[in-house]
């Protein structure tokens, strides 16, 4: 059976900490991924706190009807939908996040990526998720929302059973998982689960 290991290493508060710890399950998913680059922009035109314009760099591919998740210093909103395109600028509304930054604010914008795959939420037994660079994941269950998570650059994001922490997955049967992120070149995503088979 697969055994999954994690070690922590560092200090909080000036007081050295040091942790490690493996689960065992029947069964495990990984997924590799590398994440496209963002496009760079500006919020040209602010028009409420979730709509507006951006001005992107040429040849952006965005085109009307896709959705896209937006990223700037200190904020993101995901799930936003490009509704016309004017050559490099792109009219877009609503998702979920932060309010829009101020005009004239400099931004990127991330064509959403869907990564395939199938588990049963309340079977994990670990599960976790690293990226390169300040990025976004989303696990849905079909087209219902289970999980949204901001990922720092180079910080792990996980989960263990046993611990104090409720399974952030409990009661999702996750159908696939929705990812982007801010940078703007090409960036790894490494996402791998522990469960117990059913």
């Amino acid at each position: 059976m697969p055994t999954s290991n994690l070690t922590v290493s560092g200090d909080i508060g000036g007081v050295a900490v040091n942790s490690s710890f493996s689960r065992t399950a029947t069964g495990q998913i990984a997924h590799d991924v590398t994440l496209n680059a963002a496009k760079t922009g500006t919020l040209t035109t602010r028009t409420d706190n979730t709509s507006g314009i951006a001005t992107l760099e040429a040849g952006h591919g965005i085109t009307a009807g896709n959705v896209v998740d937006l990223y700037w210093t200190g904020g993101r909103r995901y799930n936003v939908n490009a509704t016309a395109v004017a050559t490099n600028d792109v009219t877009f509304s609503g998702g979920t996040g932060d309010n829009l930054p101020v005009a004239t604010t400099a931004l990127t914008m991330a064509k959403q990526q869907t990564i395939d795959t199938d588990f049963v939420g309340n079977l994990l037994v670990a599960i976790g998720a690293l990226a390169a660079a300040r990025a976004h994941i989303s696990f849905y269950e079909s087209l219902t929302l289970r999980l949204s998570v901001d990922l720092t650059a180079n910080e792990l994001w996980f989960w263990v059973n046993g611990g104090t922490a409720a399974n952030p997955l409990a009661a999702a049967s996750v159908t696939h998982i929705i990812a982007s992120q801010a940078g703007t070149t090409a960036a790894a995503l490494k996402i791998g689960a522990l469960y117990t088979s059913a």
